[in-house]
C-alpha cells in the first residue's frame, strides 16, 4: 500500500515497498533470487499420457525470495549506510544472515522485523534484517554474498557495491542533495531532503530534535518511499507524526513534509547522522509542477547529506549526586495523605517536570529516617514524540512508619545540568509533615477500652431525622415578609406636610383681622383651588371684599374657608393592619424554622445503642454489630450507626464493607463527626478509593440556620435592594444545597468492590473498598466505570451494589 506522504512512514518499519522501490530505481543495488526446482512426475503409463502430463505441468518455484539492498550506493567517510536483507514468504525458521564485513567498514547495529499481510486473498510473510554500517576509510567495497538459511535450506544473494568517498570539505552539513533516477532530467528542481538537528551542538545527554524535511517543488504521486537516517551515538525515541505545510522558497511556493524524532547524545565528540533516503514520483501535471513535460512520471531518488554533530562534553566540577540529568526541571514532593496509622504505608512521589532527558533520569538516593523504605517505581508522562515540550517523570516510594507521632518526610535531592544557564543545579523540595497515629490506643483516637473516642462524645440516638433546610428557608421568607410589613407600617405619613400647612391656614384665618384676613383668605383659597376644590365663587367674593372695601362678609367668608379647609385635610394612615400582619408572619416564620430543626430520636432506641456500645467496649464486637445492624434495619439512615458498623468492619479487616457503611451514613449527614473520623480510617485502610467528592463543612442544622438567617436578612435589607437580592440568592442556595446533595448522594449508581478482582482485560486490579460507578447490569454481570478512561465488566458477586432511595 502506498503511504500518503514520503516522511510519514515510521522509522522502524521495514516494508516490501521500501525494498522494491530501491531496486527499481538504483543501478548499484544487487538482487538475486534463490529458487529450488520442484519434482517431476514419474512415467507410469504410455507415451501419450506422458506427453499430455508434460504439457500441463508447470515448474514449481520456491516460495522463498531473498533480496539484499543498500540504502545508498555512495557515502562519505564517517557516514553510515543501511543494509536491508529481506526474506519473503519463508516456510520455516529464518536464521540471521551470514556475510563478511570487509576492512574499512564496521557494523554499528542491527535490528530484525517481521510483517504479515493479507492482500487480495493472498497471505504475505516478510522478515527484514537491517544493519547500520559505518564507513571508516574511503574506497570501493563489496558486501556479500549474503547467506540465509530458511527451514534447513540455504539461500544466497549477490554482491553489493559501496563507494566511500573522502569527506567533503565544502559541503555544509545538512545541505540537501538530490540524485536522479534513470531517465530523469532536472531532478534537482523536483524535491530535496534536508536533515537538521536542534540544538546544533548539544552537550552530552541533552534532549535534541532531529528533523527530516521533504521540500516538494512539484506535485507528487502517492507511491513514494522513505527510509529515515540512522543515528549512531544517540539514544533515540520513536518518530512523531508527519506534518505537512506550505512555505516559500524565494518566489516559489513549495510543500514541506516534516517528521521529527527526539534523541539524546550519549558521548562527547563527533557523531554522524546518516543520510535520509526517499524515492518519489512526480506527477506529469499539476499546479505545482512547472516541469510537466520535463520530469514526466519517472521515479526520482533523493538523498540528503549526512549530518555531522559535534557533541560537547559536560563541564567539569559536577556536584556530588549528579547522575546525568540535563535540562530545565522543577521538583514537586508530596505524599498521598497527611496522616496515617503506624501499620499503614504511605506513598511519596517526586515529580520532575520540565524539558530535558527525562527518560534517562534515574531515581535519586533516598534514605528517610523513621521509615521503612520499599523499592521505587517510575511513572512517565512524556511530551508527544518528536517534540521538545514539557514532560514529567515521577519517582514513587512506599514508606512505612517505624513509630507514631509527628514525623518529617525529607525530600530527596536532585542535581542536573541546565544547558540554558550553563551551570549545575541542585534542588531539594520542602520537607513533608506526617501525623502517624497508633493502630490502637488514645493516640489513634480511641479510649483505653478500645472504642473510638468520637463515639463517646457523640452517642447515637436512632429514630430521629435531620434538619430540613428548605423548611427553614420557607420560615425565613415568612419572617422576611413580616419584617417588610412592619417596616411599611412605620413608613412616614405622606400627607403630614399638607396637613401641617392646612393647620397653618386655619390658624391664620381664625386669628387674622382686616386686611391680613383677606390676604390670608385669598392665599388659602388659591391653595384649595390648586388641590382640586372648586372655590371660584368664594375666591371672587374674597377678592371683591379685599379690593372693593367690603368688610361685612368677613365672618361668612371665614366660616366657609374653615369648612373647605377641614374637608380637604387628609386623615392619617391606618397602621395597625400592617403591624398585625408583620407580627403574624414573623411568628409563623419562626414556628416553621423551629419545626425544621432536627428531630431527636427515641429514648428506648438510644438505650439499646448504648448497650451495644458497652458490649463493644467489653470486646463483644460481633454482638454489638448485630444490635447496631438491627437498629439500622428498624430505623435506617442514622450516620452514627453507620459509623459504628463501619468501625466493626474495620475490626474484621474488611475495608469493602466499611466503605459501604460510610457511603450509607454520608447520605444523611456527610459531615457527621463519627462518619468523618471513621471515613479517615477507612481511607487509611485502602477503602473509599473513587468515592464521590467530600461535602462542604456544614451539617443539615447549620444549613437550616443559615438559610433562615439569610432569608430574614433579605427582608431586613429591603431598602438596600442590591444587598437584599444578594442575601436572598444566598438564602435560596443554603436552603437547597443540603437536600440537593443528599439526593445526589442517595441516587448515584455506585458499587463497592468486595475483594481483589482484575477488570478485563486483566491489566488493572481493583482492591477491596474501591468505589465504582454502575453503568448497566445484565444478569450476573455488571458494567462499571472505574475512572473516566477505564471501564469494564465485573461479576455481580464481586460487588456490593448500593441501593438507591
Amino acid at each position: 500500500e502506498a503511504e500518503p506522504t514520503p516522511v510519514a512512514r515510521a522509522a522502524g518499519e521495514e516494508r516490501q515497498g521500501l525494498v522494491s522501490g530501491v531496486n527499481g530505481g538504483r543501478a548499484d543495488a544487487v538482487r538475486s533470487t534463490a529458487r529450488a526446482a520442484g519434482p517431476r512426475p514419474s512415467l507410469r503409463i504410455g507415451l501419450l499420457v506422458v506427453v499430455a502430463l508434460l504439457l500441463t505441468v508447470r515448474p514449481v518455484r520456491a516460495v522463498v525470495d531473498l533480496a539484499a539492498t543498500l540504502t545508498a550506493g555512495r557515502i562519505e567517510a564517517g557516514g553510515t549506510v543501511g543494509l536491508l536483507v529481506t526474506v519473503s514468504d519463508p516456510k520455516g525458521a529464518v536464521s540471521d544472515p551470514q556475510f563478511t564485513m570487509p576492512p574499512g567498514l564496521e557494523a554499528l547495529g542491527s535490528a530484525r522485523a517481521q510483517q504479515f499481510s493479507w492482500v487480495n486473498g493472498k497471505a504475505t510473510n516478510q522478515v527484514t534484517f537491517r544493519y547500520e554500517i559505518g564507513a571508516l576509510q574511503p574506497g570501493r567495497y563489496s558486501l556479500g554474498p549474503i547467506l540465509v538459511t530458511v527451514g534447513g535450506q540455504t539461500f544466497r544473494s549477490g554482491e553489493l557495491s559501496l563507494v566511500v568517498a573522502p569527506p567533503s570539505a565544502s559541503g555544509a552539513p545538512g545541505a540537501p542533495r538530490t540524485r536522479s533516477g534513470r531517465g530523469n532530467r532536472g531532478s534537482e528542481q523536483v524535491a530535496s531532503l534536508v536533515v537538521t538537528l536542534e540544538p546544533k551542538q548539544p552537550v552530552v545527554g541533552q534532549a535534541c530534535r532531529l528533523r527530516v524535511q521533504l521540500i516538494q517543488r512539484v506535485d507528487m504521486a502517492e507511491d513514494s518511499e522513505y527510509r529515515p537516517p540512522a543515528t549512531p551515538g544517540f539514544w533515540s525515541e520513536s518518530w512523531g507524526e508527519a506534518s505537512r505545510f506550505e512555505a516559500r522558497e524565494g518566489t516559489r511556493r513549495v510543500i514541506v513534509t516534516e517528521r521529527s524524532m527526539r534523541l539524546y547524545a550519549l558521548a562527547p565528540g563527533p557523531a554522524v547522522v546518516s543520510p535520509a533516503y526517499a524515492v518519489v514520483t512526480p506527477e506529469g501535471s499539476g499546479l505545482l509542477n512547472p516541469f510537466s513535460g520535463l520530469v514526466g512520471s519517472d521515479r526520482v531518488e533523493l538523498i540528503s547529506d549526512s549530518l555531522r554533530v559535534a557533541v560537547r562534553p559536560l563541564p567539569g566540577g559536577a556536584p556530588q549526586g549528579f547522575d546525568g540529568g540535563v535540562g530545565h526541571f522543577e521538583l514537586d514532593w508530596h505524599a498521598d495523605r497527611s496522616h496515617t496509622t503506624q501499620d499503614q504505608a504511605i506513598t511519596a512521589r517526586l515529580d520532575v517536570r520540565g524539558v530535558g532527558n527525562l527518560p534517562l533520569l534515574r531515581a535519586p538516593a533516598f534514605t528517610p529516617a523513621d521509615f521503612e523504605l520499599f523499592a521505587a517505581t517510575v511513572e512517565d508522562s512524556l511530551p508527544p514524540p518528536g517534540s521538545l515540550g514539557v514532560g514529567r517523570r515521577t519517582f514513587v516510594w512506599t514508606l512505612l512508619p517505624k513509630r507514631g507521632g509527628r514525623l518529617r518526610v525529607s525530600a530527596p535531592s536532585m542535581t542536573w545540568f541546565d544547558p540554558e544557564a550553563s551551570k549545575y543545579v541542585t534542588a531539594t523540595p520542602a520537607t513533608l509533615a506526617l501525623d502517624v497515629l497508633s493502630a490502637r490506643g488514645p493516640a489513634g483516637g480511641e479510649d483505653s477500652d478500645g472504642l473510638p473516642a468520637v463515639f463517646h462524645a457523640h452517642p447515637v440516638v436512632p429514630g430521629g431525622r435531620a434538619a430540613w433546610p428548605l423548611a427553614a428557608l420557607a420560615g425565613g421568607l415568612l419572617a422576611a415578609l413580616g419584617i417588610g410589613a412592619w417596616r411599611r407600617s412605620q413608613a412616614p405619613d405622606p400627607g403630614a406636610a399638607e396637613r401641617a400647612r392646612q393647620r397653618e391656614w386655619l390658624r391664620a384665618i381664625g386669628l387674622a383681622r382686616g386686611p391680613d384676613f383677606w390676604r390670608a383668605a385669598d392665599e388659602a383659597a388659591g391653595w384649595l383651588q390648586q388641590h382640586g376644590d372648586p372655590v371660584v365663587q368664594l375666591r371672587e367674593a374674597i377678592q371683591a371684599a379685599r379690593y372693593g372695601g367690603r368688610t361685612d362678609q368677613e365672618g361668612d367668608v371665614r366660616r366657609r374657608l374653615v369648612e373647605r379647609l377641614s374637608a380637604a385635610m387628609p386623615g392619617p394612615p391606618v397602621r395597625w393592619p400592617l403591624q398585625a400582619a408583620g407580627v403574624l408572619l414573623g411568628a409563623c416564620g419562626l414556628a416553621t424554622a423551629i419545626f425544621a430543626l432536627p428531630e431527636p430520636g427515641r429514648p428506648e432506641l438510644a438505650e439499646r445503642a448504648k448497650v451495644a456500645d458497652a458490649r463493644a467496649r467489653a470486646g463483644q464486637v460481633t454482638q454489638a454489630e448485630a444490635e447496631w445492624a438491627r437498629l439500622w434495619d428498624e430505623h435506617p439512615g442514622a450516620p452514627g450507626l453507620a459509623a459504628r458498623l463501619a468501625w466493626g468492619a474495620l475490626q474484621r479487616d474488611d475495608p469493602g464493607a466499611a466503605t459501604v457503611w460510610v457511603l450509607r451514613g454520608e447520605r444523611q449527614e456527610a459531615r457527621d463527626p463519627s462518619i468523618r473520623v471513621i471515613a479517615a480510617r477507612v481511607r487509611d485502610a485502602g477503602g473509599l478509593v473513587g468515592a464521590p467528592g467530600r461535602a462542604l463543612p456544614l451539617r443539615s442544622t447549620e444549613w437550616a440556620v443559615l438559610a433562615f438567617a439569610l432569608a430574614a436578612a433579605a427582608g431586613a435589607l429591603g431598602r438596600r435592594r442590591g444587598l437584599g437580592l444578594a442575601a436572598l440568592a444566598l438564602a435560596l442556595t443554603a436552603g437547597a444545597w443540603w437536600p440537593t446533595e443528599s439526593w445526589w448522594r442517595s441516587n448515584q449508581p455506585l458499587a463497592v468492590v468486595r475483594g481483589s478482582v482484575a477488570i478485563p482485560p486483566g491489566e488493572v486490579t481493583l482492591e477491596a473498598g474501591q468505589v465504582v460507578r454502575v453503568l448497566r447490569r445484565l444478569g450476573d454481570e455488571v458494567d462499571v466505570r472505574v475512572t473516566s478512561d477505564l471501564s469494564g465488566t465485573l461479576p455481580a458477586a464481586t460487588l456490593w451494589l448500593l441501593e438507591r432511595r
